[in-house]
């Protein structure tokens, strides 16, 4: 961790991948708004050819989700959910996908659509500072 300019901790090498499957009876546009509402509308989502969703990016990529976290008053449960699905080189929880859509703010420990949910992958060495960066 370092400090920068205006004083506060910035966290260094931390990866972000949000992804998501498209499934056969989803429409695209749908599922990619429902990415586009935990992140921002300058979200680059690219497309595989097993039909998956998905961006990538830094810390950064987390701001919306932190927002509404707090927005919707979930950070203690955010807090079990995250420190739950800490391993030491990361974190990974899902967002449901049709509360995405429907800009409504679910957060889960595991997979638990038959759609699939958005899994949120945060690849870093400092898991307990990406927490704390989230929730404040």
């Amino acid at each position: 961790m370092k400090s920068n300019l205006n004083g506060k901790t910035s966290i260094e090498n931390v990866k972000v991948k949000i992804k998501t499957r498209v499934n056969r009876t989803e429409n695209i546009k749908k599922v990619k708004n429902s990415i586009i509402n935990i992140t921002t509308e300058k979200t680059i989502i690219n497309r595989t050819e097993d039909n998956y969703l998905y961006t990538i990016g830094d810390i950064e990529l987390l701001r919306t989700i932190s927002k509404l976290i707090k927005s919707n008053e979930i950070s203690e449960v955010a807090n079990t959910i995250l420190n739950k699905n800490k391993q030491d080189n990361g974190i990974t929880f899902f967002i449901n996908k049709q509360a995405a859509y429907h800009n409504k703010f679910h957060m889960i420990d595991e997979n638990m659509s038959t759609l699939d949910d958005i899994e949120v992958i945060i690849d870093t060495q400092q898991p307990d500072a990406v927490i704390d960066w989230i929730l404040n």
